[in-house]
């Protein structure tokens, strides 16, 4: 009986230290569901606008690499200082290029989305589509350009509705499940909102969307993860010019705490097509490249402003074709699991769990190992069965 106990307390603490359910520390509300936020500097000059729900201490690099941090808020608008300039987001900085798979194998991309509902209001009608968003839509033209450039995308269409709160504890399973595959990369793809002036671009002479990285600031791999970030700015400024509309530091960790390569991307606003977002993430996928060493693979030439539906660019019928293909790719990463690694953290916590608790009910060290001693030569031996005398 009195071990009993120690069960309940070893359960709870499982239940407490399990990545499955730890909390993924994202702000209660992470976005506005109407609506945005403007952020303004000294001058009273717009530096952003976006329906990310901002805090005092957030930070953001625009795009010409001014570096801005929030001060005050009041309503919907914040105001900015200006701290200084990067002073160059170059291709030589500190960060290393991310090596591709060492086994030879094309190097894995992992694409999902925690809003799962996120559409565009331009083609689909309405904002957001439960079950359905055309941000998934997108996810398939990334992993299509992708796979073209040589590498493994991995696309998970996981559902994580209802969007709320609760939306990055539910795609953090899906994180989870994304990383027993090894990928060299993870992105989450999302849709923000905000005035159309705020996202829309024009690159190669075809309509496109912005697309905003966004860094947890509240995990112990921000600063990596922010290297990253502006690893993949500099490159994309180098290609395509306006791409990237930024790099946004928030509260909260977007679970970035579980791998430094994870990005959230904003891929333009409600009010931008489903086509010019799909356009910007071929690109974005072209830059990818210069960051993550693909294996050499024949690939079609970049995309190209034309008439005619880009390549890799599906139609309703397409894409329900091209669902059910995916749909035995990602089957196997919609189930939990737990890896290696967090066995072993699982045991270790196990072992904390059992000693903690004998010292608290004995009062001294040396009553627990007292205890402990008797423990395991009556009710382990007991278990494994009377340990045999040996014979001479």
């Amino acid at each position: 009986m009195h071990f009993f106990p120690t069960l309940v307390f070893l359960f709870l603490l499982f239940s407490t230290y399990s990545p499955c359910t730890q909390a993924a520390s994202s702000p209660a509300i992470d976005e506005l569901e109407s609506g945005y936020n403007t952020i303004v500097d000294e001058n009273d000059q717009i530096i952003l606008q976006s329906g990310l729900v901002l805090h005092v201490g957030d930070r953001y690099i625009n795009e010409d690499n001014k570096l801005y941090e929030i001060v005050s808020i009041e309503g919907s608008l914040a105001k900015a200082r200006s701290i200084e300039s990067e002073p160059t987001l170059s291709l030589e900085m500190e960060l290393m290029t991310v090596q591709g798979a060492a086994n030879g194998n094309q190097p894995i991309i992992a694409i999902y989305h925690t809003h799962t509902d996120e559409s565009y209001i331009p083609t689909d009608g309405n904002s957001t589509t439960p079950g359905k968003g055309s941000i998934m839509k997108v996810g398939d033209r990334f992993s299509s350009r992708l796979k073209e450039l040589g590498y493994q995308p991995l696309h998970s269409k996981t559902l994580h509705e209802p969007h709320d709160a609760n939306a990055y504890q539910r795609s953090r399973r899906t994180f989870m499940k994304l990383l027993e595959r090894q990928p060299a990369a993870l992105f989450d793809l999302h849709r923000d909102s905000g005035p159309l002036a705020s996202y829309k671009t024009t690159i190669n002479g075809q309509d496109a969307a912005k697309i905003l990285l966004v860094v947890g600031r509240q995990n112990q791999n921000q600063a990596t993860t922010l290297q990253y970030a502006k690893k993949i700015k500099a490159t994309a400024d180098k290609t395509y010019k306006g791409l990237i509309r930024g790099i946004f530091m928030a509260r909260g960790n977007y679970n970035q705490d579980l791998n430094p390569r994870s990005m959230l991307l904003e891929m333009g606003t409600q009010y931008n097509t489903r086509e010019a977002a799909e356009y910007s993430a071929a690109l974005f996928a072209d830059i990818l490249p210069s960051i993550i060493t693909p294996k050499p693979l024949p690939a079609s030439p970049a995309p190209k402003a034309t008439d005619t539906p880009m390549p890799g660019t599906t139609s309703s019928n397409d894409t329900n074709t091209n669902t059910k293909a995916l749909a035995g790719n990602v089957s196997d990463i919609q189930e939990s699991g737990v890896t290696v690694t967090n066995i072993l953290s699982i045991i270790g916590a196990v072992m904390l769990g059992i000693i903690a608790y004998l010292y608290l009910s004995t009062g001294n060290w040396q009553e627990a190992k007292n205890k402990l001693y008797k423990f395991y030569k009556y009710e382990f031996t007991n278990f494994l069965g009377p340990r045999k005398k040996r014979k001479d």
